[in-house]
C-alpha cells in the first residue's frame, strides 16, 4: 500500500501526504485480506486505493454520474480499465463491478447505489478490513446520516478484530473514549475533502475488540454531546 501512496504523490495535497503514508503503514502491516468499505464514496478512487485491493463503494447519489467520476479517477492515477459488468439494476440492489490495474496490482471496484446508513453489501457481510467514511452530509433528502448511532454501530460492527474506521467529519465518539466502544486512535491528520470544514482533521482508528452494546454506548456518547 506505502508504493501506492508514492505513486500517488502528483495526486495528493502536499498537506495530506504524510497522514496518507502512515496510514498504508498500518493497513499494510493488518494485513487482513478483506474487502475496503467505503460510504458515500462518491468517485473517490484516489483515496481508497491505498487501503485494499477490493473495493466496495456505497452512493446512491447520481450514480451514472459516479460511474462516469470513477472512470476519470482511475485515469487519473494512472491505472487501467481491464473489464466492467453489471449485475442487477443500480438502485435495486444491482451494482456494477469494475477491475483495473494499478501499481501493477489488479484492484476489483463493486459499486452500489443505495442508501449507505441502511445498505450492507453482501461483500462484506462477513467483514471488512476499513470502513471509510469522510464528509457524510447526507447528498439527497431521503438518506440518512452517516453519523447516527444507527447507522455507525452497524457499520463498527463490520470491521474485523484488527481493522480500521477512517474518518473526516464522522467521529467515532464525541465525549466517551474510543477504548470504551473498542478501539484505539493510532493516527491523525489532513485529508482532503470537499467539506466547509477545510481543515478538519482525518482519523484512523484501530479495531481491538468486539463490543456487544455499541449502540447503547453510541447513543449514550450523542446525548452526552448534546447536554454539553
Amino acid at each position: 500500500m506505502k508504493k501506492r501512496v508514492k505513486a500517488l504523490s502528483d495526486i495528493l495535497e502536499p498537506k495530506e501526504f504524510d497522514f496518507m503514508f502512515r496510514i498504508a503503514e498500518e493497513v499494510e502491516k493488518a494485513n487482513l485480506n478483506l474487502p475496503v468499505l467505503y460510504a458515500g464514496s462518491g468517485g473517490d478512487v484516489g483515496h481508497a486505493v491505498i487501503l485494499g485491493n477490493k473495493l466496495v463503494f456505497v452512493d446512491s447519489h447520481l450514480p451514472e454520474t459516479t460511474l462516469v467520476e470513477i472512470r476519470s479517477n482511475i485515469e487519473r492515477i494512472g491505472g487501467e480499465i481491464i473489464e466492467e459488468r453489471r449485475i442487477g439494476e443500480l438502485g435495486r440492489g444491482g451494482k456494477h463491478i469494475i477491475s483495473f490495474e494499478f501499481c501493477n496490482d489488479l484492484i476489483e471496484l463493486v459499486y452500489y447505489a443505495e442508501d449507505a446508513t441502511k445498505f450492507i453489501p453482501d461483500e462484506v457481510k462477513r467483514g471488512c478490513s476499513v470502513y471509510f467514511v469522510k464528509v457524510p452530509l447526507p447528498k439527497e433528502p431521503k438518506v440518512g446520516s452517516l453519523t447516527s448511532p444507527e447507522s455507525l454501530s452497524r457499520a463498527l460492527k463490520l470491521i474485523a478484530l484488527g481493522g480500521f474506521y477512517l474518518e473526516r467529519e464522522c467521529p467515532l465518539c464525541r465525549v466517551l473514549k474510543p477504548e470504551d466502544l473498542g478501539f484505539v486512535k493510532v493516527a491523525s491528520g489532513y485529508i482532503s475533502a470537499l467539506s466547509v470544514n477545510y481543515n478538519a482533521k482525518g482519523n484512523l482508528y484501530k479495531k481491538i475488540r468486539d463490543v456487544e452494546n455499541i449502540y447503547e454506548l453510541l447513543k449514550l456518547d450523542l446525548k452526552l454531546s448534546q447536554e454539553l
